[in-house]
């Protein structure tokens, strides 16, 4: 059976345990089915739920590759503007489809945003929801979509935490908690501006002040709450081959990449990595305001003569680790293989690496370590690409005539 599964959530995230709860249920997902294709919206990826959504999916994705299928879906017209220009988002490197959509003639992005989603829930036999429905989030129109669509939903959200803004809501204003209530009974804004003798758009403002207090109180309850002990998020770097110039770029857009969606706690550097242009290039990305320390990792097979790291990796470094005992294979591989074990993100070029398929075949094994490989050229869109795309997904074909936005 195969299963095809989108994502709904808030922006913000509520609770520690997200990331939990989204793995747990994007791992059922997969082996409850032959298949699974995970659509992401490209130009969401950058809020935190669906940083984590992403993160979730490229786990499934690399513990069963054969299973897991990663597309990328994206406004059509944004991404050639930007293709024009040379850009290539890291993404490109893991995914396995790029979805170009033209899904409304309105170039309004609120609008493009809104039928992008519902097109990708469409197409969905589940959806993973993260929405607190009470927050009146103006995104979960999407929810009922779904409902009403007849697609499978899986919740990842906290039971505890649905009480706490039920227990929160009868703290707000008299206005706000009335609005509240009967926005819970069913009452559509309009029918509520009606009962109350206020505009439409009073009311939203009214719902928008309820939001707003709700989410303070959730963020003040979450940071009471004592949070589950994670291990440092290491991204792992080795095995990049040449530092050419196209090398270095989409290094550099992969570092930038990690660091504005997940906290990189450490970077660790394969001993033949530091004293290239890689290492430079990393030092620019990070930006001064946020020092992320640097610890370059050798093996260390008991050779008699003196080896001091310190003095040959640091500087660039800030620290230098020696590994120790007998390797399995060689050195360099069991240095290779001991940064996976350790890491959350793992960057390299195995186009240019003679240990790829075992660098490959260890990746199920360590669990969370996301591998995002440089040379894998083939996954980058070509204007060709676009092209064929072009005449088939035109907007009568995603939505029949007289299709109403609502």
């Amino acid at each position: 059976m195969m299963a095809v599964c989108s994502f709904l959530g808030h922006r913000h995230i509520y609770g520690h345990d997200v990331q939990l709860r989204l793995q747990a249920a994007v791992n059922h997902l997969v082996e409850e089915n032959d298949s699974v294709e995970f659509l992401l919206y490209l130009w969401k990826s950058t809020e935190p739920f669906y940083a984590l959504c992403l993160l979730a999916a490229l786990r499934a994705k690399q513990c069963a590759p054969q299973k897991v299928t990663l597309t990328l879906v994206a406004d059509r017209l944004e991404l050639e503007q930007r293709l024009a220009d040379k850009w290539t988002h890291p993404l490109f490197f893991i995914a396995d489809r790029l979805l170009p959509l033209s899904v409304s003639k309105d170039r309004n992005p609120l609008k493009v945003l809104k039928r992008t989603v519902q097109w990708m829930v469409k197409q969905s036999t589940h959806v993973i929801n993260g929405f607190y429905e009470d927050l009146f989030d103006r995104d979960d129109f999407v929810l009922n979509f779904a409902r009403n669509a007849g697609v499978q939903i899986i919740n990842v959200t906290a039971p505890e935490l649905e009480q706490v803004i039920l227990a929160s809501s009868e703290q707000l204003p008299e206005r706000q908690r009335l609005v509240f209530q009967m926005r819970k009974s069913g009452y559509t804004q309009k029918e509520i501006a009606m009962h109350l003798n206020l505009t439409v758009s009073r009311v939203q403002q009214i719902e928008a002040a309820v939001t707003k207090n709700l989410q303070k109180q959730l963020d003040s309850i979450s940071s009471c709450i004592p949070k589950i002990p994670q291990k440092l998020s290491v991204c792992s770097i080795f095995a990049l081959g040449d530092a050419n110039y196209k090398n270095l770029c989409v290094f550099s857009n992969c570092i930038r990449f990690l660091m504005t969606r997940y906290q990189i706690d450490q970077f660790c550097l394969e001993a033949e990595t530091v004293h290239s242009g890689f290492m430079f290039a990393l030092q620019q990305s990070i930006p001064l305001y946020h020092k992320i320390p640097t610890r370059a990792v050798a093996w260390d097979a008991g050779s008699s003569e003196l080896y001091d790291l310190k003095a040959e990796f640091c500087p660039p470094c800030d620290a230098a680790e020696s590994i120790g005992g007998i390797p399995a294979v060689d050195c360099r591989i069991s240095t290779i293989l001991e940064l996976m074990d350790r890491s959350m993100f793992c960057i390299c070029d195995l186009s240019a690496s003679a240990y790829a398929q075992q660098i490959l075949a260890h990746i199920p094994q360590t669990r969370q370590a996301v591998l995002l490989d440089i040379g894998k050229n083939t996954a980058l869109p070509k204007s060709e690409v676009l092209g064929e795309w072009s005449n088939s997904l035109q907007l009568s074909s995603i939505f029949p005539e007289g299709y109403i936005l609502k």
